[in-house]
């Protein structure tokens, strides 16, 4: 069987939309990293958050906060937490063209109002959109539903 939500970061991001989950099968695509982040080709890949217990192998050995978070308070997505939104998703200031950190807020919110599917056909659109400047502050993409 399957899990729905293995690629599915509890913080909102969509780990197969990472290029670090993109690398494992696209080996330009690990070369390039490997050269942008300076770091030896096996640590440019990951099976996503939850395959590797919040361990991101660019950050180093610390397990990521959201990561311990969620998982002390028995809950898999942020947004089902009673204390959601909290600090730990804030937006990010630093390389914020090039990380989807600054729309987890978003995501988790159309998560839990549209529901898994919805959210999981929508959200490679929304990053196409954020990723290339066309996220505009309150003028964000038209979704169906």
């Amino acid at each position: 069987m399957v899990d729905r939500n293995a690629l599915e970061a509890p913080c909102g991001i969509h780990c197969g939309l990472c290029p670090l989950n993109q690398a494992i099968t696209d080996e330009k695509l690990k070369m390039r990293l490997t050269e942008s982040l300076k770091l030896p080709p096996e640590k440019v890949t990951c099976k996503g958050c939850r395959a590797v217990n919040g361990y991101c192998p660019v950050i180093g050995e610390e397990q990521c906060a959201t990561w311990v978070c969620v998982k002390g308070k028995g809950v898999e997505f942020c947004c089902e937490c009673a204390d959601f939104p909290c600090i730990k998703l804030a937006p990010c200031s630093d390389r914020a063209d090039r990380r989807p950190h600054n729309i987890k807020v978003y995501s988790l919110a159309m998560r839990k109002a549209k529901g898994a599917h919805e959210w999981e056909k929508a959200i490679s659109g929304i990053y196409d959109l954020y990723f290339h400047g066309q996220m505009d502050i309150g003028h964000g993409p038209k979704l169906k539903g």
